[in-house]
């Protein structure tokens, strides 16, 4: 996440509806709870201190510094670099993941996904951020006798993922540059991109054209094409991808099938509340 300002607000309506709505839900120990995990994730992108989060709730200090050391404790938040400043923490994240797997494989998202393999003939996954790796949180599989699977749940790394690539591309660059700071840019196969520069200069070339591929860099004899499913004012936390074997397809001829992609995600965005 990037530098947080002095002061955080939440700013936008539907944020302060939830908050409204948990501060009128009762004054006990669990609703303030809730309260401060809601503000904390409201504040996309940036970190709060305990100081801000007393004063936006109305909470006593010690309460405050109470209910948040219970809350580091369970993993639901954590210090921001071990500092003062506080975020999500894994536990809330991994939480966080199993729910969107769950409500991704409900409704309109998951036929989504199936008509774009009856459509391309290749396997399709929907793939988010989560503990700094890319988690599959729906997945339909294409039928052919020779095909790449992965199960819902299942982690790769960001920076040799189709999906990986295409949402880092897109990050804020102080967010990117954080990602890229604290992770290992390890060799999965011989076409992983190791070096720094190299996968900045790929990062950027993905951002202009709105489109990632896995040239067998995470798994070999496997590739895939990925783009973002990009929500209100063009904000994303989510990719959608084809994969294949590179036995069977080809770069170009997953490239062929960008139109039926970004007509899925734009119809996969709209199944999500703002």
């Amino acid at each position: 996440s990037s530098q947080a300002p002095t002061t955080i607000r939440v700013t936008t309506s539907m944020n302060e509806k939830r908050l409204e709505t948990a501060a009128s839900n009762g004054s006990g120990t669990v609703a303030k709870a809730f309260q401060i995990i809601q503000y904390v994730t409201s504040s996309a992108r940036h970190s709060v201190t305990v100081s801000e989060i007393a004063e936006e709730l109305s909470l006593p200090r010690p309460t405050a510094n109470r209910l948040i050391s219970n809350l580091i404790k369970l993993g639901m938040l954590k210090r921001d670099g071990g500092g003062t400043r506080i975020i999500e923490g894994d536990e809330l994240l991994h939480i966080a993941g199993d729910v969107l797997e769950g409500a991704a494989s409900r409704g309109p998202r998951h036929e989504i996904l199936r008509q774009l393999v009856i459509d391309t003939r290749e396997t399709a996954n929907v793939g988010a951020v989560s503990s700094g790796q890319i988690v599959y949180l729906d997945r339909v599989e294409a039928i052919w006798p020779l095909a790449f699977r992965l199960d819902v749940g299942s982690r790769v790394p960001l920076h040799c993922s189709a999906i990986g690539k295409v949402l880092l591309s897109n990050m804020p660059q102080a967010q990117r540059r954080k990602y890229l700071d604290a992770m290992t840019l390890s060799r999965r196969t011989d076409n992983t991109i190791c070096a720094r520069d190299a996968l900045e200069a790929e990062l950027d070339n993905i951002r202009d054209t709105g489109v990632a591929f896995d040239n067998e860099e995470c798994f070999e004899g496997v590739i895939g094409i990925a783009v973002p499913v990009l929500f209100k004012q063009n904000q994303h936390s989510m990719g959608l991808a084809l994969v294949a074997p590179s036995a069977r397809q080809t770069l170009e001829g997953l490239r062929d099938f960008l139109p039926a992609m970004k007509t899925a995600a734009a119809n996969l965005a709209k199944c999500y509340p703002d």
